[in-house]
């Protein structure tokens, strides 16, 4: 075959991952779509491993990965999950969990991680993604508004796993206005459309009562603001008005539906009785984090096994509740599943990340520092929205891995780029060939 037609084969199998990868990730906040999730996932898998193997052939361009500082800390966290089976109370439910959670979750980072080839195909996901948002969003809403309640297990896999959505896609929001290659430019159209977006998430994230949500947001907007005015802050300078009307605006939104939400939870949960404040006092996660503590005490190395609910048994027997299936807390939840070595590599994991979104921010490429400041927002949302409830779970955990890799992919080719353009820049001119009159 031809150097010109292996291309064409190329360029033919990257475009379809492109296609099945967006696919997916349309589907994935909803469980209404579960044959095409499956097609559309069965299928990236296979192109992404198609492509990654032929960008190992000689004379191709490798894919370039995102290197030790987080390949080992993620192998440590995937390996140490998997060697708890030896150990585990319930070793057919952790291999269950254990194929679902870290076998399909690394597959699903191969496959966003090679899908992210360029700058096109990362906005293409994104514009997807968002799609996706103001979709399921505007069905939330039409429930209400025909059948006078929202019924979150139809199509959006609960009130947990919508508002976790909701901060995970919030950030992606920052290619509205960011100039391309990554962003839309700002213009009419984009703005437009980002405003949608932004009244359609304040209005499903007060459909679903969650609490945490508006803190979670609240932290993800202060935290671009922040690193934002950091990297950016003479051409945040000129449209400070506007910028501070717009963050008051969401601000304030933010917290008065944190305070609605914990009344509305005081008058359903407590018939009233109890005052908002004493709902949050007498939170019943109080008491299960104290005997989680207890339990990783008692097995601080090994943990009891993989699997997010190994001891949901014993929780609800002991607490006489039966919504404490869990630890409510992704990282009591490591500790507890893992032992202490598993929550340091998870840790660790979560750091590396942190840490690679925060140089692409201070790069001084611009691309590259949109996509750090979008990776950077996406940890901290999903930290925080994970501090009251582990979602490290299921569509939770794929739309977090997926997000996370797709920006690795890109930022990890922009930088390779990035370099090539500087090595050829630096590099000394050729040597002149010799005067003949001179060299005689």
């Amino acid at each position: 075959m031809t150097a010109a037609g292996a291309g064409r084969i190329g360029a033919y199998f990257e475009r379809a991952l492109l296609v099945f990868a967006a696919a997916y990730l349309f589907v994935l906040p909803t469980n209404a779509a579960t044959f095409v999730r499956s097609v559309a996932f069965a299928g990236s898998g296979v192109l992404a491993l198609a492509v990654w193997l032929r960008s190992r052939r000689p004379g191709a361009t490798p894919i370039p990965f995102a290197g030790p500082a987080i390949l080992v800390p993620l192998a440590l966290w995937a390996v140490w999950s998997w060697l708890s089976l030896a150990w585990s109370i319930d070793p057919r439910y952790s291999l269950d969990q254990l194929e679902t959670e870290v076998a399909y979750s690394l597959l699903v980072m191969l496959i966003f991680h090679v899908a992210a080839r360029d700058a096109a195909s990362v906005r293409v996901l994104m514009a997807t993604a968002l799609a996706s948002l103001g979709v399921l969003a505007a069905i939330a809403i039409a429930m209400e508004i025909a059948w006078g309640t929202w019924i979150p297990y139809r199509f959006h896999y609960g009130v947990g796993a919508w508002s976790t959505w909701l901060v995970l896609a919030a950030p992606l929001l920052v290619c509205v206005v960011a100039p391309p290659p990554l962003g839309f430019g700002g213009g009419r159209t984009p703005l437009a459309l980002g405003a949608v977006l932004v009244v359609l998430l304040l209005a499903t994230a007060r459909l679903t009562g969650n609490r945490m949500v508006w803190i979670a947001l609240a932290l993800t907007v202060a935290v671009m603001t922040i690193a934002a005015g950091l990297r950016w802050h003479r051409r945040m300078w000129r449209g400070r008005i506007v910028l501070a009307v717009a963050l008051v605006a969401l601000m304030g939104a933010f917290a008065v539906g944190f305070v609605d939400s914990v009344v509305e939870r005081a008058n359903i949960a407590y018939q009233g009785e109890e005052s908002p404040e004493a709902t949050l006092a007498n939170d019943p996660r109080l008491a299960l984090w104290e005997d989680v503590a207890q339990r990783i005490e008692e097995r601080p190395w090994t943990g009891y096994g993989f699997g997010r609910r190994i001891l949901a048994r014993q929780l609800t027997r002991e607490l006489d509740n039966p919504m404490l299936v869990h630890a409510h807390n992704v990282f009591a939840s490591q500790a507890l599943q893992s032992g202490l070595p598993g929550l340091a590599f998870f840790a660790a994991m979560l750091a590396a990340l942190a840490l690679r979104y925060l140089r692409y921010l201070r790069s001084r490429d611009h691309a590259l520092a949109v996509a750090g400041l979008i990776g950077l927002a996406i940890v901290v949302g999903f930290v925080v929205k994970s501090q009251t409830d582990d979602f490290l779970y299921r569509s939770n955990a794929k739309e977090f891995w997926a997000l996370a890799a797709m920006l690795l992919g890109y930022g990890c080719r922009r930088e390779r780029d990035l370099s090539a353009v500087a090595g050829r820049a630096t590099a000394p001119p050729p040597s002149p060939l010799p005067n003949r009159s001179e060299s005689a």
